[in-house]
Formats: C-alpha cells, structure tokens, sequence
C-alpha cells in the first residue's frame, strides 16, 4: 500500500483531468445496470399483457400511454440514443486518461532518470547496465497503469459491486444472500495463490534484467565477440537465462490459470444454487419470471467485478515487484554527496595536496593505504606501477567520483568534501584510454565540454588537439558528420583527438590523463602527445601511463605498488634509488636489468 501510495502522488499535478476522468468512468459503469432493467421492463410490463391496445407506464413523472408495439419502438430508439452517448463519453474518458497516464509515465521516467544522473559511481559499479535500463523502461511502465487503468478498474468495479448487492437485496435479500456466499471462497483461493505468484515475479524481474545487460553485451561488444568466434557462447549464455524465465513463466502461467479456473467454478456453483432457488421462488410466486431475467443479468456483473477485482489485485501485486525495483532505485543515496553547507570552489591554482589518504571499496580488500602527497600548481605528477595498484583510484578521488575513507584531499586548501561537486568538477579535466563519445555530430561531442561554446571555439580546441584536420579532410560532412554509437565510426586515434578537443574547450585548471596515449600507432600518438603537451601548459596535470616514455619530463613521479606509494621524485632521483622505478625503466628501454622483483 505504501509504495501505491507514492504512485499515487505522481497524479497530484494532473488531478482536474483524473477526477473528471473518474467521474466519466462512474457514468459508464452505471450504464452497464441499463439492459437489465430495460430486459425486466420489456418482459414484466410489456410482454406479460401483449393483447392489450394500450399501456401505461410512469416515466420521470410523466404517465405515457402506448400500444406494445410502439412501447418496443421507444425502448429501441432509447437503447440506441443511450448507447451512443455512452459511447461518446467512453471516447473522452479514453482520451482524458490515456493524456493523464502518458503523463505520469513522462513524470516518473524523467524523475527515475534524473535521480541516476545524481548517484554516484559505486552505483554504476555494482548495477549492470540491464538492471538499470530495465528500471528505467519496463518497471515504469509497469507502474504507470497502476494510477490510470488499475485504479479505474477498481474504482468501476467497487461501484457496480455495490450498486448491484443494493439493487439485488431489494429484490430479494435471501437470493442475494446466497449470491454471496462464495466469496470467502474466491478470497482463501486467491490468498492461495498470490505469495507463490509475488516470488516468481520477483525472480523473473531480475533475471530479464540480467538478459537485458547480457544482450547490451553481445550488442556493444560485436567485433570482440566476433574476433574471438563466439557467436555460439553468448547465444549459450543468453539461452540458459531465457530457459529459465521460460520455465518460470510457464509456472506463472499454471497458478494463474489455477487460481482462474478454481474461482470459475465457485462463480459456476454459486450461479447453479441462484438460477435453481430463484427458479423456486418464481413457482411459488414471489418472483416474476423479468425479475429473475433481470436478476440474472445482474448477477452475471456481481460476480464479473468480483473475479475482476481480485485478479487486478494479482496484477497490483505482480506490479509490486516493480515499484520495489523502482523505488529501491530512487531511495538509492549517493555516496558522494554535498553536505549542506558546501561552498562553491573559486577559480583554483591547482594545487592538490593527499593527507594520509585511505580508501576501499570492502573494508577486508583495501584499495589505497595511507598516501601523502603535496602537487604544487602547474605541476606534472605521473602516477606509474602495475595494474591494480591503485592509481587510476588516485584520479577518481580527485575528481570526486569516490570520497576517501580516511584522510582528507585538499585542492588549494580547500577540503574536497566541503565543496559542491559542480564547482570541483567545472575544474577538472580528464583524458581516459577509451574515452566515450555519445552518438551525435562531432561538434556535439566537442561541444560536450562547454555547452554554450559557440563554433569559433569548437574550432579552435579542435585545432589544438591536432584533430581539425582530419575532421575537414577525411569525415564527410565536417564537424556535422555523425561519430556513430561510442565513436564507433571513428578511429582510436581520431576518438582520442576528440576527446582532447573536449576537454581543451573545457579549460580545466586540473588535468588527469589516464592512459591517454597506450594503444596508439606511432603517428596517432605523436599528434595525441602534441596536443596533450598543449593541453598541460599552465595547468596541474595527473598523468597515469604505462609508457615512461611520456612523463620523464613529469615534475613528481609516484611510484606505486599495493596500493601504496613507494617511491617518489623526478625520473633522475628514481633512476638513482635503483628500485622498482629504475627496474621499470630498464625494462621498457631494453637497458641492463637489476635485480628488483615486482612482487615482492
């Protein structure tokens, strides 16, 4: 109840339109009680006395007086006018709330989305791609017919229910009583049914998620799926998660049709002991032969909203598992987040500074241990040791995607956790290895660095970063040529260049390259370390490389390994320490090797 509740809320902005919906909607429903009593009318009134030349009967008041036959020529044309306009209502309560649904629907996908934009990136680690896109499409969709179809099925169905019991206990009070008789019936069936459904949906909502990400896999990762010939595995992994929502659907299915047919037979019973006793009561002349007609109809929508009400119930509660997923998600809390008072960064010099700095993402399998640093402004501080050592963890903290768990990062004195992300991150730039691009034109994705940057400067970043060129030789259409999904159009080189473009139009006073240059040709990464080297003038500079052929220059080398810092100094001091940077450096530039074991 308390997550329809907050379903519910997602309709305040919209509630004229809802409340005249409704109001249309009780209007149709009463309409369905039109026929029964028209049928008692015409069999009672009419066809009992049908030798007779006239009849009168009292219609709002007014006595009107007409032969049988014109009587059925009235009720004819009464049917056909009464039905046109519930027609015409029914049309503009569809339109009213199919507008009210989609809204909602905009509302709660723009709200789920929005709130992702906020959390941090343990989230993103820990959810795969499929569990959140799912959330976002299917379990809101989901949801949406909760506060418009559900919630007017419920609302018809409890009114004609009502309706109908009034009508029927006065007709006749002990029929209606034995009318009613089977639904502690329904209900203990339904009960029956409904805890082994919720588990099942459960199940099958995570694991659709789970196929979701599998085939966002096989989809993104086409060429190394293809490089590597399997085609036939992914379609192996994809299978087994399908087989089994199949078999847990299948079992979905039977207790359905389960829970269905048992309540059938209820209402069939129930309808049998009616249809015979009412039988008895017209022989012994307490009923008309119209009245039990009647009677039947009615009881035909007493028991239809009943069975109706109690499978929109399975529906609500197979929805249930939706809005757990979904309000599981807007619950989420950043772990990186602004405290109250936060204050806005002013223009920096760059000066980072790391204070006995601790950080893991499990508290048994730390990440970084009690790391101190001082980077001076326009500094160049080259992070270098083996994989996993923890430097890219270094740039992360700097640019706030994670807090430290110990110790505290000062940027120009300023303790980062006091400041607002935007006013931190407005100043920071960053390079990756595989930097993202988002399908659009390239001068979208430059223009991605600073959104109001006008053309002119589009240009000019690009200029920088060695990438003009190639945009106005070699891509049709210039900087309105499409990159294709994650660049995909694009060589590494020219996405490299691009991503440099972005970040120069940025002008951040932080720069972090992580791995900007590996994986390069020699002519890609001599234009790339051009650009970068125009990129680095003036500013503070992280950079994490492999190659030591691009930070001998670097002002501070820390070398790192298991996640701490080990050495630290300029390419000549650590050539002199001969320890684990010297051995590196040997290594790579094929010199004499020293005696130095990485792993100890």
């Amino acid at each position: 109840m308390k997550e329809f509740l907050r379903i519910l809320k997602y309709a305040r902005p919209y509630l004229p339109r809802l409340l005249f919906g409704f109001f249309l909607i009780l209007i149709i429903a009463q309409s369905q009680l039109f026929m029964p009593l028209v049928q008692r009318f015409v069999i009672d009134d009419i066809l009992s006395d049908v030798k007779a030349t006239e009849l009168t009967h009292s219609v709002f008041g007014y006595h009107l007086t007409y032969s049988p036959t014109h009587w059925l020529i009235v009720i004819l044309s009464t049917i056909i006018t009464f039905y046109a306009l519930v027609g015409l209502i029914s049309y503009v309560r569809t339109i009213v709330m199919e507008w009210v649904s989609q809204r909602i629907l905009f509302d709660m996908r723009n709200q789920v989305f929005s709130h992702l934009q906020k959390l941090s990136m343990r989230f993103y680690d820990v959810q795969g791609t499929g569990q959140i896109l799912s959330r976002v499409k299917e379990d809101v969709s989901s949801l949406r017919s909760l506060v418009t179809d559900t919630s007017i099925d419920i609302l018809t169905d409890m009114m004609m229910f009502v309706t109908v019991v009034f009508i029927m206990f006065r007709w006749s009070w002990k029929l209606t009583l034995i009318s009613l008789l089977i639904l502690p019936l329904v209900a203990g069936n339904y009960f029956f049914f409904i805890g082994r459904l919720r588990v099942l949906w459960r199940h099958l909502r995570h694991r659709w998620a789970d196929i979701s990400t599998e085939l966002y896999e096989s989809v993104a990762g086409a060429k190394v799926v293809k490089a590597f010939h399997r085609e036939n595995h992914q379609k192996r992994r994809v299978f087994r998660g399908m087989r089994q929502t199949l078999k847990w659907q299948i079992a979905i299915a039977k207790y359905r049709a389960a829970m269905g047919r048992i309540s059938g037979f209820f209402q069939s019973f129930g309808t049998a002991i009616v249809l015979c006793y009412g039988g008895y009561l017209v022989i012994q002349g307490e009923f008309t032969i119209g009245t039990l007609v009647a009677y039947y109809q009615f009881l035909g929508r007493l028991y239809g909203p009943m069975m109706k009400l109690i499978n929109i119930n399975a529906t609500i509660q197979e929805a249930m598992v939706s809005s757990e997923r979904v309000f599981g998600l807007l619950d989420s809390q950043p772990t990186v987040d602004e405290v109250p008072d936060a204050v806005d960064l002013p223009e920096i010099r760059g000066h980072v500074k790391f204070e006995n700095v601790t950080f893991y993402y499990e508290p048994e399998n730390p990440v970084l241990h009690h790391i101190s640093f001082d980077a001076k402004p326009d500094m160049m501080v080259a992070l270098v040791g083996p994989s996993g050592c923890g430097k890219s963890t270094i740039s992360n903290l700097i640019a706030r995607f994670y807090d430290p768990t110990e110790g505290t990062i000062y940027i120009d004195d300023h303790d980062l956790c006091q400041v607002t992300l935007k006013s931190l991150r407005n100043q920071i730039g960053i390079v990756l290895q595989d930097n993202f691009l988002f399908q659009g034109s390239v001068a979208e994705n430059i223009q991605f660095g600073r959104l109001d940057a006008t053309e002119i400067e589009v240009v000019e970043a690009s200029l920088a970063a060695n990438a003009h060129q190639f945009v106005v030789e070699e891509l049709p259409g210039g900087y309105e040529a499409e990159v294709g999904e994650r660049g995909m159009r694009l060589s590494g080189g020219q996405k490299q260049r691009i991503a440099i473009a972005r970040t120069i139009l940025r002008n951040p006073r932080i720069l972090i390259l992580d791995e900007a240059t590996s994986s390069l040709d020699s002519e890609s990464e001599s234009l790339i370390q051009e650009a970068l080297d125009t990129l680095m003038k003036g500013r503070t500079t992280f950079v994490i490389a492999h190659r030591l052929s691009t930070i001998l220059k670097a002002d501070m080398i820390l070398v790192m390994k298991d996640g701490g810092i080990t050495e630290k100094g300029t390419h000549e001091q650590l050539l002199e320490l001969n320890g684990l940077y010297a051995n590196m450096y040997q290594k790579q530039f094929k010199t004499k090797p020293q005696n130095i074991d990485w792993l100890n």
